[in-house]
């Protein structure tokens, strides 16, 4: 009897946490009556009449009807038809002058009854005035120009230990900041931006008293930026001269003429860049050009040439042939750098790569105005693609020199930074940067074993030096050092593969790889969004790496998938539900209201809440316990009628986030998308049978999407900095002036 009352207690008070099954989660929809038109409506209609129209009289009319309407709802105790504000937005759609337009937009704005939404879009329009857009484009310079003074000479000031390093501080400051103001342009991007928009409100309003003002301020601009390009196109121009690209630096020498013409100093870039195109020209055409002696020998160069041409057969031993007789007329014959490049090509036919690369290295180092074939054998011999090997001795060579450089030197491992300065006066002014590094070296040395190195390029470069020579001298030497290279990277995957095609494996370390291969291969399959090229992926995994747990798992991940494989995934979280009440409610799906309101006496949708499965079939989790708890699943096919009304309040509610939340982004889901568009049609009858339409989009509230706390930024123009190095062991605190963002299209008006 005991046990009875204690099993009877046990199973009311599970009840209590717990949907009863019996309840179904869904309330009917309600019926809808027809509609009949009251004054309201036919106010709206006249007015969206006059709107189209144009008929400004019959438009004030009808906005003044409808607002004695809604004083009468007021007075009737009934609330305003919400109607007024986007009559009056409507109004001002019409105003053809863009500045009145603004005003009109901003006296709405200060209207209460305005939504959120259109509050956001008109507000957007608003601000989009581009004399204010200028004006607040050249404070944010204001800010940046003395605000970046204020702030290294507080950070000097308030990282100096107490006013030990103070000298030091204040003059690195100093120095940081003339080198600031030096390298900036004479137009800036803010003042670009300026003066686009002046340009703007001109083309707009070309009657307006400030677009004659504003004149001047565009001219002075316009050659402000003429300067500023001509500088740039200089600068470029000079440093593709030093790098030996004279034509590069002929076509910046032509924009810098275009901007400045008869500028001296680009009439002389221009000049010594055509004396070194006319030079360059003729080095690059001396190989190929055919001297008295070769003329007189054009039968023995045609030999050569067609037992190159010859079929596969015999025509490297005929071109050997050739070529030893030429070479033993002795090193003046015409022809005589032909034959040690024809040798080279003999010697890698025969497999011979040794003796390949080493007369190709002979002939690279020969002199180009005696040697016609140095230039080419010069680029064989540096070229990544014909010798992946030197390529990726090479670039190991150049990632361990960036590694030591980097701790040895820190940020000076390449030399002086580029300040567009003379190079003596760049060493000069990064004597002071010479204590940080000197400071910060103990602990880079203490670091340098635990920072990998970028091993990339590298890796590709042994990977083609396995691919050209399967069977050469240094196979064996990059295979070993790829695997290395994957298995440090957690490549198993890769790194077995290597092993695979290489002789001799030690069954141990193939044994040990197969096992990290098979649960690398199983976790990457859980990553692919698509759920066919999951369960292909899966599967594949499970077949190649049978034996192994990785495997198991794949193949048993693979039959859930399939079990379990519907052909729409798209959830609405509770939170989302929550936040969108209309999604929630009767006019959407009509989810009942007790399944809401934190009480799980009489059950509670789970914090996963409703998904969408396909057709018109939904899954809707109940809380059974707790909310980490596995939720209790019902699914229910839902008539047509129901799922349109869900989609269209989804969509509503989309839109609605994205004109009032700031951080909202477009989530772009073409499946998505077209399952609701079936659904609005009434046309899902018969599921879509293709695997990849399955969509996963998720629904979040905006706590599941920020977190517990969203984080707001301060309006204060002034933020206090704790700030630390262990590089150079500086600590202190300090204000630091608040910086203005970049903004979006500030990107369209660098050069740089």
């Amino acid at each position: 009897m005991k046990f009875f009352l204690l099993a009877t207690l046990l199973l009311t008070l599970g009840g209590c946490s717990t949907l009863t099954p019996s309840i179904d989660p869904l309330e009917p929809l309600p019926l809808l009556a027809p509609y009949v038109p009251d004054e309201l409506d036919r106010c709206s209609r006249d007015l969206a009449t006059a709107v189209l129209l144009g008929e400004d009289v019959d438009l004030e009319r009808e906005l003044g009807r409808l607002s004695s309407l809604d004083e009468a709802r007021t007075t009737a105790g009934e609330a305003p038809s919400g109607l007024l504000p986007y009559a009056l937005d409507a109004r001002n759609a019409t105003i053809t002058n863009p500045l009145i337009r603004r005003i009109a937009s901003g006296a709405l704005l200060e209207r209460s009854d305005v939504p959120a939404a259109l509050h956001k879009r008109v507000q957007e329009e608003v601000e989009d005035d581009p004399l204010a857009l200028a004006s607040r484009r050249l404070r944010d310079r204001f800010i940046l120009r003395y605000g970046r003074v204020a702030n290294e000479m507080m950070e000097s000031v308030g990282s100096s230990f107490g006013g030990v390093l103070l000298p030091y501080r204040l003059a690195q400051s100093v120095i940081n900041i003339a080198l600031a103001e030096h390298m900036e342009d004479e137009l800036t991007t803010g003042e670009r931006q300026a003066l686009d928009h002046w340009k703007r409100f001109v083309r707009e309003n070309p009657q307006a008293p400030e677009a004659r003002k504003l004149l001047d301020r565009i001219n002075e601009a316009q050659l402000r930026w003429g300067r500023t390009q001509r500088d740039l196109a200089l600068q470029k121009g000079w440093n593709a001269l030093e790098a030996g690209v004279p034509l590069l630096a002929s076509a910046y020498a032509k924009r810098a003429l275009r901007h400045a013409p008869e500028d001296p100093e680009a009439t002389k870039l221009g000049a010594i860049a055509a004396e070194r195109v006319v030079a360059w020209r003729a080095e690059r055409s001396r190989a190929e050009t055919t001297g008295p002696d070769a003329l007189a020998q054009q039968g023995r160069q045609a030999a050569i040439a067609s037992a190159l041409l010859a079929p596969p057969d015999g025509k490297l031993s005929r071109a050997a042939t050739l070529a030893r007789e030429i070479l033993a007329e002795g090193p003046d014959s015409p022809f005589a750098s032909e034959a040690r490049y024809v040798l080279a090509l003999a010697a890698g036919a025969r497999g011979v790569e040794g003796e390949r690369w080493e007369r190709i290295e002979q002939l690279a180092v020969e002199d180009d105005s005696n040697s016609t074939m140095a230039r080419f054998a010069r680029e064989e011999w540096e070229s990544y693609e014909t010798n992946p090997y030197r390529g990726f001795k090479v670039a190991l060579d150049q990632v361990r020199s960036e590694k030591t450089r980097t701790v040895l030197f820190g940020p000076l491992k390449d030399g002086p930074r580029e300040r567009h300065l003379p190079r003596w006066l760049e060493y000069v002014v990064e004597i002071p940067a010479t204590v940080t590094v000197l400071l910060g070296l103990p602990m880079r040395l203490l670091q340098a074993p635990f920072q990998l190195s970028p091993l990339g390029v590298p890796a590709v470069l042994a990977r083609r030096t396995l691919e050209r020579e399967p069977a050469g001298a240094h196979t064996e030497e990059a295979r070993r050092w790829l695997v290395d290279y994957e298995r440090r990277r957690g490549n198993a995957v890769g790194a077995l593969a290597l092993l695979e095609t290489a002789p001799g494996s030690s069954p141990e370390e193939m044994a040990e790889l197969l096992d990290a291969a098979g649960t690398q291969a199983y976790e990457a399959s859980l990553k692919e969004k698509r759920r066919d090229v999951r369960v292909r992926l899966l599967q594949d995994a499970a077949r190649r790496f049978a034996g192994t747990e990785g495997g198991q798992k794949a193949g048993e991940a693979a039959r859930e998938e399939l079990r379990t494989a519907t052909s729409q995934n798209i959830r609405i979280s509770r939170g989302f539900l929550l936040e969108n009440p209309a999604v929630a409610g009767p006019e959407g799906l009509a989810l009942r209201p007790a399944l809401l309101d934190d009480e799980p006496s009489n059950g509670e949708l789970h914090p996963q809440g409703v998904t969408l499965l396909g057709e018109r079939v939904l899954e809707i989790a109940l809380l059974d316990g707790r909310p980490s708890q596995p939720p209790q699943l019902k699914r229910r096919r839902v008539s047509e009628e129901r799922l349109a009304r869900l989609v269209a309040q989804l969509e509503e509610a989309t839109l609605h986030t994205l004109l009032t939340d700031r951080d909202a982004r477009v989530e772009h889901d073409a499946d998505r998308d077209l399952y609701f568009e079936r659904a609005r049609l009434h046309s899902l009858e018969r599921a879509d049978g293709r695997s990849h339409a399955e969509s996963n989009y998720a629904f979040l509230g905006m706590r599941e999407r920020y977190g517990l706390v969203r984080g707001r930024e301060s309006i204060l123009p002034v933020q206090l900095v704790l700030q630390g190095s262990f590089e150079d062991f500086a600590l202190g605190a300090f204000p630091r002036v608040r910086m203005p963002k970049t903004t979006p299209d500030a990107f369209l008006y660098k050069d740089r």
